[in-house]
């Protein structure tokens, strides 16, 4: 009986995924919901007890599996940082894996549904109070603070605003290429594969914002900024 539960529970929380990214949440009825999962609305009520519980679960799970994700990342940070070590390279390596990680869960086909969520979210906000946001902030944070320490700063409202353009920029490149695999948007196509436009998202930021710390560095120094960076993004 518990599996079966569990089985419901899941159906729902995945057609409510699928249906809140395509329509958006104030166009998805919890009758659409069921429907999508095979269910009832007893059902719904009996796991949820309504809508806004169901998205509510749906953006939790999707950000709390990105944290896991990245987690390790983010922990080496923190340490690194304790131990006075997080400058340069050391800095700048540990960014490096920060938005490698981002990217691959962003590109994952089985996030396209998540993906689109936070970009309705990011223009007309979360449609529901309490979402664990805190756990996207300390990814922001980390960012942040890794920028800083690479350039050898201790603060700058600038690296708030790299970390968000860096992060949305993914976002918004992963979302735009999930579209070639959705079969209700065969009007929207990339030339290349999903794989392809990974390649070149992630070493195209990588690059990008290689470049942009070493201006910031190089005019905290009052020097040119080194020109020759094409050896800071790796394949795949």
């Amino acid at each position: 009986m518990m599996d079966q539960r569990n089985s419901t529970r899941e159906r729902i929380l995945s057609a409510a995924e699928k249906l809140f990214a395509e329509k958006g949440y104030k166009e998805t009825t919890t009758r659409e919901i069921v429907r999508e999962a095979g269910a009832s609305l007893s059902s719904l009520q009996a796991h949820f007890q309504g809508k806004e519980n169901v998205y509510f679960e749906v953006r939790s799970q999707a950000i709390e599996e990105l944290y896991q994700f990245i987690r390790p990342s983010l922990e080496e940070v923190a340490y690194m940082d304790r131990l006075g070590q997080l400058y340069g390279e050391t800095a700048w390596n540990l960014l490096h894996e920060v938005i490698s990680k981002y990217t691959v869960w962003c590109f994952d086909p089985k996030n396209r549904y998540a993906i689109t969520l936070v970009s309705r979210e990011l223009l007309d906000g979360a449609p529901v109070q309490g979402l664990p946001e805190e756990k996207i902030e300390a990814s922001l944070a980390a960012a942040q603070r890794l920028f800083l320490r690479y350039v050898g700063v201790e603060e700058g409202d600038w690296a708030l605003l790299a970390g968000h353009t860096v992060f949305l920029s993914i976002i918004n490149m992963a979302g735009s290429s999930h579209k070639n695999i959705w079969p209700e948007a065969r009007y929207f196509k990339f030339s290349q594969t999903q794989e392809q436009v990974k390649y070149h998202v992630k070493n195209y930021v990588l690059l990008t914002l290689r470049a942009y710390l070493d201006i910031q560095k190089a005019a905290l120094r009052g020097s040119p900024a080194s020109a020759d960076r094409t050896d800071t993004a790796e394949p795949g």
